[in-house]
């Protein structure tokens, strides 16, 4: 553990930010799951949305939110 106060409280919000991140990619998972197992226009809409959100918290590269986001748009056309 730190022994000085900056860096307590910083090694505090890094614990914070994990948690938050690591629910952000739980629910983008979830919304991915949910649309695969049914695939219709609103739970695309829903995993696309969260897809982005991850992609600006910077929790996954865009490239890879794009191809995420095509394939569920093939799964959707078909």
């Amino acid at each position: 553990m730190a022994n000085i106060k900056s860096a307590i409280k910083r090694a505090e919000l890094n614990v914070k930010q994990n948690n938050r991140n690591s629910a952000q990619k739980s629910a983008m998972r979830s919304a991915i799951k949910a649309f695969e197992a049914n695939p219709t226009e609103e739970l695309f809409r829903a995993a696309s949305s969260s897809i982005d959100k991850a992609k600006s918290k910077g929790l996954i590269h865009k490239n890879k939110a794009s191809r995420d986001k095509a394939r569920l748009a093939r799964q959707l056309a078909n």
